[in-house]
């Protein structure tokens, strides 16, 4: 009896000894220059881990605020006296930590302007596992970030873009990928009002007078970057559910929401999505992660479209079918719905765990647009795409300034510069190129590998590189992907053939490609995958072999003696190839009859040799016609590109006319099928406005007024020239005709449109009024991004609108999205013109720290200026004098 007293003595004893060592003795609050001075300006210290978020959010999108309450449980890993978290602009009235059974009050100080923030104890905390709770409130943001709301016909909408590190600014939290929680969410609304989330609604009930309480179902793990929040007065588009299958042995609830009035515009979308996700089930035999998908089309949005789990969220005009959708906008659409869905895979699932590998997610959905429509739709010509999508890649990353796939990000501000065509297209196309490679047979199924190994968590580049050469037991796949992904720059190939006795002999050389005043050093080795097509006579094939070092030598195995070689075989390969003059010349010659994927490959790689100065201006010249003459649109509209901008490098040069009349005629010459309306479309864009064809505009012009009066219609595809052209010729009159019409119609494609065409105007109180647009935020903050660069286009006004923009620039940021922001030096690319590179840096000096994360964009702009006026005096000259 008394040894039983005593060991229930001792036990008590412990356990109030264990509750009294969570909180230790009293510290003294850190003061601001040392929070200032040990802040952390990117990731956290990973010290304390997020394991579930109970949210509950009052949401009135009629009002200017909001409310919040949030529990947050922690793995505190080693002892402290506060920890680092995040929460940009919220007014907090009340923060607690509960741990060991005793609750104190903490401090909450936002240190950084990027919303790090300092949760200070009273006392030094054991390692061990804590709860927050935050009580706040916060204004609804203005600029399309975090929690905001938009009205629309007299209703509003309160929506949440939490990507990239936007969440912060609605819920305090770990505000990184890498931390994956569980959040159980309720939302407090209007009666009357709809509310989404990430999963579906499990209870409601009443709150206050006029109010409902909507909670859901706890998620999986998820980041925060992932979280769904919307509220108003949405139209619910039901569908039925996505069933199940031999991956799946569950339905999936499908539901579409728009703003009043739009529903019958989400229904194409929705039917697209079951075969969608069934081909990605089977493709990576893995089934659809979450309970639910919603699409939502939201009246606004700062980008096209927004991964959110089970809520994928779209701008309206990429994802409403409206009645006068052209191809070219439904195979965009096609394109959008597909990548957000990849999402649920790659980034939801599987999530990278910091920004520096956000390739992980946004190559893979890049990618799965075509690997998926290709499936859906095999005769869609998909591939194309993915070609046209590789070449805009390879744009930036010519210039010396440009970033590799994955670079380290060590500050909040610097995330949203790795949103770009280094991290969407060439991440996709390094993964296509490895895709061809391996096979799809081989390499899909070891993606979904890949992916179960990895669900629920995070995985970075070195952990991809070695779970797919595992999976793919191909070890040169991980040092494909290496040399792609951590290095800038696109490899030029140099092929040559030489015949003799026994099989043709191919000699490749690989450097990095060098565009004329570029400073890149042309010294670097990658791991390529190259095939080359060759055509000798009647007799054609292609040659694979993996260049690993800076030059090999292979055998043509069943050619005599190729008389065309095209040294990236169905553009799969992510590189430039180089060739002989005679080489060029007789591809020149033979590209109208080449598929489309390489005919795509080789336009660029020429243009690319002249940029160069590899290629003479005539030889480029050929090139071009034969380009203009394929009957694939997609080749045809890159041909009509580079044909614009070599018309705007010679300028006066009297060539120049004659390059119009050559291609004039090419177009002429075209037997295009009347079912061809994308490549119709182009060919009327551009007669009308490079060509300034009167047939053409007058074309445009009447079928835009039929359409704006009620009579007729005009695909969407013909929205921006058709507007181009009436802004440009109909003067006032007109201006005020399509402004009304823009309020009448209510449709988001069309005043799209009008924000990308309205800088075409020529009287100068017409281009005063567009200014004044852009800074009243007339069509919101993404349209009024458009309108500025489209007046920066028009030389006529290019001047004053450069002037305004500098003078007005705090209230021009102000007006656009906020993830716009760092993008603005790049407004200055329309002066070609390397002598405005001090003005540039000198505006940025000044108003750089409210564009938060402007210097690569301006570091690519500076050198963009530098080599297009270069490479303009260059063609010029190419041509021989005047």
């Amino acid at each position: 009896m008394i040894r039983s007293c005593l060991f229930a003595v001792l036990a008590l004893a412990l356990s109030a000894c264990a509750q009294r060592s969570a909180w230790t003795l009293p510290v003294q609050p850190l003061n601001a220059h040392e929070l200032a001075r040990t802040a952390p300006t990117g990731r956290l210290s990973g010290v304390a881990m997020p394991v579930a978020y109970r949210a509950a959010l009052d949401l009135d999108p009629r009002q200017p605020r909001f409310n919040g309450v949030v529990e947050i449980d922690i793995q505190l890993e080693a002892a402290s006296t506060g920890l680092w978290m995040h929460g940009d602009d919220l007014d907090v009235s009340s923060v607690t930590a509960t741990a060991g059974g005793e609750t104190v009050a903490a401090t909450w100080t936002e240190v950084l302007e990027t919303g790090v923030v300092w949760v200070g104890f009273p006392k030094r905390l054991e390692a061990r596992k804590l709860t927050l709770k935050i009580v706040y409130s916060a204004p609804f943001n203005a600029n399309l970030a975090g929690l905001f709301k938009v009205e629309s016909q007299g209703q509003f909408y309160a929506l949440a873009k939490s990507e990239s590190i936007e969440a912060r600014r609605f819920l305090p939290g770990f505000d990184e990928p890498g931390f994956k929680a569980v959040f159980d969410m309720s939302i407090t609304v209007p009666e009357g009002m709809r509310a989404i989330a990430n999963t579906p609604e499990v209870s409601r009930a009443p709150a206050r007078p006029g109010f409902e309480t909507i909670r859901f179902a706890p998620t999986r793990p998820l980041s925060t970057y992932l979280l769904s929040a919307a509220v108003g007065e949405f139209d619910q588009v039901a569908h039925a559910p996505i069933t199940a299958n031999a991956v799946r042995k569950t339905e999936i609830p499908l539901t579409g929401y728009t703003r009043t009035g739009k529903g019958d515009e989400l229904e194409y979308a929705l039917s697209l999505t079951p075969p969608i996700v069934r081909i990605f089930e089977e493709m990576l035999q893995q089934p659809y992660p979450y309970e639910k998908l919603d699409l939502v089309a939201a009246p606004q949005w700062p980008s096209g479209a927004t991964e959110l789990a089970g809520a994928i969220t779209y701008r309206e005009s990429r994802i409403l079918r409206g009645p006068n959708a052209g191809p070219s906008f439904i195979r965009a659409l096609k394109e959008i719905h597909v990548h957000e869905i990849a999402h649920m895979w790659f980034g939801d699932l599987v999530t990278p765990p910091w920004w520096d590998d956000l390739w992980l997610k946004e190559g893979f959905a890049n990618w799965s647009e075509t690997a998926v429509l290709s499936i859906l739709e095999p005769d869609g010509n998909h591939e194309v795409a993915a070609v046209s999508d590789m070449l805009s890649a390879m744009s930036l990353d010519s210039l010396a300034s440009a970033r590799a796939v994955s670079s380290p990000i060590t500050r909040n501000e610097d995330i949203r510069s790795a949103y770009d065509a280094i991290t969407y297209s060439k991440g996709q196309s390094v993964i296509r190129m490895v895709d061809h490679y391996v096979t799809p047979e081989r390499f899909r199924p070891a993606l979904g590998r890949y992916i179960a190994r990895y669900a629920d968590g995070d995985a970075n580049s070195e952990e991809f590189f070695s779970a797919i050469s595992r999976a793919t037991n191909e070890p040169a796949v991980g040092d494909i992907f290496r040399g792609f992904v951590t290095q800038q720059g696109v490899p030029l190939v140099e092929a040559s053939v030489s015949c003799g006795k026994g099989a043709p002999k191919l000699t490749l050389t690989q450097s990095r490609y060098k565009p004329l005043g570029s400073e890149i050093e042309p010294a670097r080795m990658w791991t390529i995958p190259v095939c080359v097509a060759w055509r000798d006579g009647a007799n054609s094939g292609r040659t694979c072999t993996l260049l690993d070092k800076p030059q090999s030598v292979t055998d043509l195995k069943g050619a005599l003696c190729p008389a065309v070689i095209v040294p990236n075989a169905d553009g799969a390969g992510y590189y430039r190839f180089g060739l002989s003059a005679e080489g060029w010349r007789s591809l020149g010659e033979a590209l109208g009859d080449l598929p489309a994927t390489e005919a795509l490959a080789s336009l660029d790689s020429a243009e690319a040799a002249f940029a160069a100065g590899n290629l003479s201006g005539e030889d480029w010249r050929g090139v071009l016609v034969s380009a203009v003459s394929h009957p694939d649109a997609a080749v045809l509209s890159a041909g009509l590109r580079a044909t614009e901008t070599l018309l705007r490098q010679l300028s006066d040069h009297p060539v120049a006319d004659d390059l119009r009349t050559e291609i004039t005629a090419t177009l002429d010459a075209r037997t295009d099928s009347p079912d061809d309306a994308e490549g119709a479309a182009r060919i009327l864009g551009f007669r009308a406005l490079t060509l300034n064809d009167a047939a053409a505009r007058d074309s445009l012009r009447q079928q835009l007024d039929a359409m704006l009066d009620g009579t007729g219609g005009l695909s969407s595809d013909l929205y921006v020239p058709a507007l181009r052209v009436v802004f440009a010729d109909g003067g006032a009159a007109m201006f005020d005709k399509v402004l009304e019409a823009r309020a009448r119609l209510d449709d988001a494609v069309f005043t799209q449109a009008v924000a990308d065409a309205i800088g075409s105007v020529r009287d100068a109180e017409l281009a005063a009024r567009a200014e004044q647009l852009v800074f009243d935020g007339a069509f919101g903050g993404a349209a009024s991004a458009s309108m500025a660069t489209s007046l920066m286009a028009n030389l006529a006004h290019r001047e004053a609108t450069w002037n305004r923009l500098k003078s007005d620039f705090p209230a021009y940021l102000a007006v656009i999205p906020s993830q716009s922001r760092r993008a603005t030096p790049r407004l200055a690319r329309s002066f070609c013109d390397a002598g405005r590179i001090p003005e540039l840096d000198a505006l940025f000096k000044v108003q750089g720290p409210e564009a938060a994360g402007h210097e690569q964009a301006l570091a690519e702009t500076k050198e963009y200026l530098t080599l297009c006026a270069v490479q303009a005096d260059a063609a010029r000259a190419a041509f021989g004098p005047r």
